[in-house]
C-alpha cells in the first residue's frame, strides 16, 4: 500500500508539474492556446482522479458525498476558467463567468465545515439544523457576486471603461465573502482538530497549507506584481491549495479512509497471510512463516497441520484465501495429558474389574458353601437315613430290596425337592404354587412304586410366601415317613381364599400321626383316614 501511495503521489506531482510547464509555455508564446487548453485539461483529470480516489477511499456516505462536491467544485471551477479564457467571445460573458469563480471558492468551505460535522457519525448520519442553516449566508454572499453589475459592492470598476477582471478594485462586499470562506476553513479545521485528538504528527500540515491558502489569497488582493507574475492564476493555486488540504487530512488521519489495511494486517494479524488460489503470496503480517505454495494449496478450505503443535486454517475470500495459523500446542499437551489420565484410569479400571471380579466369585463361592452347608444341614437326618437302608440293602431279600429302593426313592426325592426349596427361599420370598406341586408330583410318583394311590389337585400360578411352601412340604414328607409302612392313599385338595390357599390332604393308614396334629391349622382322624389342613400364606409375585 505504501508503494501504490508513492507511485500516486509521483503521479499526481507530474501532472502538476505538466500543468506548469504548459503555463510557462504559454506565457511566452509557445502554442498558448493549446498550452492553456493542455493545463485546463491536465488539472479536470487530476481532479477528477482525486474525486474517484476519494469516493474509493472513505467509509462514511455523507464524508464521501461533501468529498465528491469539493472534487466537483473545483473541475466545474476549470471549466469555467476554460470558458472564459478560450471559447468566450463577448467581455460580459466572460465577467459573467468570473463571476461564477466564487460558487466554488464559497461552497468548497462550507462542505470543509460539513465534513468536519460529520466525522465519526454512523453512516445514517444527517447533518443537524443549524449546520443546515449555513447554506442561507452562503448563497446570499454567492448573489451579491453574481448580481455585482447591479451594485458593484464586490468588485468596483472605473467610469467609462470596460468592466472586466483586467481592471478592478474590491468592495466591502468582496472583503465579506473572503471573511466567510476564511471562517469556514478556520472552523472546519478546528472541529477536525477536536474531533481527531490521537491523529498522525503530520496533522499540522492541513493548518499550514490553510495558512497559505489565506496568505495567498492577501497578497493577490494587495495586487503584487510579483504575485501576478508567479502565481496569477487564482483558480490553479486555490484549487491545488484545497486539494492538499484535504488530501493531507486524509493522510494524517483527521478523516478516516478504507486504506492502510495492508499495515494493519501485517502489525495485527499475527501468523497470518493472503495468496491467491494458486497459492501465490499476496501479503503476510509480521512472524508468519515461509509456507510452499503447495502447502497454501492443500489448505485451502481444509485444516493441514503444520507440526505438532501448529494447525494452518484457512477461508476464501474474493480472489484467493485467507490464511492463519492456529497455536494447539497447549492443547496438544492437555489432550496428552488426558490419553495419559485416560491410561491410567484405564489400568485401574482393568485392576477393578479383576478385582471385582475375583470377589464376586469369592462372595459366590461363599454363598454356594453357605448354601451347601444349609442344605447338608437339612438333609443330614434323611441322609443317614438312606446310608441305613443301603446297609439293609445288602442283607435283605430281593422282594424286601425292591420296598427298600421305593423308600429309598422316596427319600431322594424329598432331598432333591427340599434343596431346590431351600434354594429358592434364599433369593425370592414369595413362589407359585406350581413349586409346591411340582414338589407333591414328584413324591407321589415314588410313593406309587410302594402301591400308594395317590392323587393331587393344585393349580399354579399363585403367590404363596416360600416359608410357607417349604413348611407343608416338610410336613407332608414327616407324615408320609411317619406312615410309610401302611399308606395306601394320599389325596391332596386346595382351596384358594383371597388372602391365603388352604390346603386339604387325607391319608389312608392304620400309623397314629399325633405328634403332627400341632402344626396344622386342623386335623381329624377317622376309621384309618387321616385328615388335615394347612394354610399357605399368598404373597405378591416379584417383577
Amino acid at each position: 500500500m505504501t508503494e501504490h501511495r508513492q507511485k500516486t503521489g509521483l503521479l499526481a506531482a507530474g501532472l502538476i508539474l505538466c500543468a506548469i510547464a504548459a503555463r510557462v509555455l504559454g506565457k511566452v508564446g509557445v502554442f498558448p492556446v493549446l498550452a492553456g487548453l493542455t493545463r485546463t485539461l491536465l488539472y479536470i483529470g487530476l481532479y477528477m482522479g482525486w474525486g474517484i480516489s476519494v469516493s474509493r477511499r472513505i467509509l462514511q456516505p455523507q464524508l464521501r458525498r461533501y468529498l465528491a462536491g469539493v472534487a466537483a467544485l473545483m473541475v466545474f471551477w476549470f471549466m469555467l476558467r476554460a470558458v472564459k479564457y478560450h471559447f468566450s467571445a463577448s467581455a460580459q460573458l466572460s465577467r459573467l463567468l468570473w463571476y461564477g469563480y466564487y460558487l466554488p471558492m464559497l461552497f468548497i468551505p462550507l462542505l470543509a465545515v460539513f465534513v468536519a460535522v460529520s466525522l465519526g457519525r454512523p453512516e445514517e448520519f444527517r447533518l443537524p439544523g443549524w449546520a443546515m442553516l449555513l447554506w442561507s449566508p452562503t448563497l446570499l454572499l454567492l448573489l451579491l457576486v453574481l448580481t455585482n453589475d447591479f451594485h458593484q459592492l464586490v468588485f468596483t470598476f472605473p467610469a467609462g471603461a470596460v468592466w472586466s477582471d483586467y481592471d478592478y478594485g474590491y468592495g466591502a462586499g468582496y472583503y465579506l465573502v473572503m471573511g466567510w470562506e476564511i471562517a469556514c476553513a478556520l472552523a472546519a479545521l478546528a472541529v477536525m482538530f477536536i474531533k481527531c485528538r490521537f491523529a498522525q504528527k503530520n496533522r499540522l500540515l492541513p493548518a499550514l497549507l490553510l495558512l497559505g491558502s489565506i496568505v495567498y489569497g492577501l497578497i493577490y488582493v494587495s495586487g503584487a506584481a510579483w504575485m501576478r507574475l508567479i502565481g496569477g492564476d487564482i483558480a490553479a493555486v486555490q484549487c491545488l491549495i484545497f486539494a492538499g488540504i484535504f488530501e493531507s487530512c486524509i493522510q494524517c488521519g483527521l478523516i478516516p479512509t478504507n486504506t492502510g489495511y495492508d499495515e494493519l494486517f501485517r502489525a495485527g494479524v499475527p501468523g497470518a497471510l493472503i495468496a491467491d488460489r494458486a497459492g501465490k503470496l499476496c501479503c503476510a503480517s509480521a512472524g508468519c512463516p515461509a509456507l510452499s505454495p503447495e502447502t497454501l494449496r492443500a489448505a485451502q478450505g481444509r485444516v493441514v497441520p503444520l507440526d505438532e503443535g501448529t494447525l494452518l486454517k484457512s477461508h476464501p475470500i474474493d480472489g484467493g484465501f485467507v490464511y492463519w495459523r492456529e497455536d494447539i500446542a497447549r492443547m496438544a499437551a492437555l489432550l496428552k495429558r488426558l490419553e495419559q489420565n485416560r491410561q491410567t484410569l484405564e489400568e485401574r479400571n482393568h485392576l477393578a474389574r479383576q478385582n471385582y471380579r475375583v470377589r464376586r466369585q469369592i462372595l459366590a463361592l461363599r454363598e454356594k458353601n453357605r448354601l451347601y452347608d444349609l442344605l447338608q444341614r437339612t438333609a443330614a437326618p434323611h441322609l443317614r437315613q438312606l446310608d441305613a437302608l443301603f446297609a439293609a440293602y445288602e442283607a435283605a431279600d430281593p422282594d424286601e430290596q425292591h420296598r427298600l429302593l421305593a423308600r429309598m426313592a422316596v427319600l431322594g426325592a424329598y432331598i432333591k425337592r427340599r434343596g431346590n426349596l431351600v434354594f429358592l427361599s434364599e433369593t425370592a420370598g414369595v413362589i407359585d404354587t406350581a413349586e409346591l406341586s411340582l414338589c407333591l408330583e414328584e413324591s407321589f410318583a415314588n410313593l406309587r412304586l410302594l402301591s400308594v394311590e395317590c392323587a393331587a389337585d393344585l393349580p399354579g400360578g399363585i403367590p404363596v410366601v416360600t416359608q410357607d411352601v417349604v413348611s407343608a412340604y416338610d410336613l407332608f414328607e414327616r407324615a408320609v415317613e411317619a406312615s410309610l409302612e401302611t399308606l395306601r392313599f394320599v389325596w391332596l385338595k386346595a382351596r384358594f381364599l383371597a388372602d391365603a390357599v388352604v390346603l386339604h390332604f387325607e391319608m389312608e393308614c392304620s400309623a397314629p400321626l399325633p405328634p403332627f396334629l400341632e402344626q396344622c391349622e386342623g386335623a381329624r382322624a377317622e376309621d384309618g383316614v387321616w385328615r388335615f389342613t394347612l394354610r399357605l400364606q399368598k404373597g405378591v409375585a416379584e417383577p
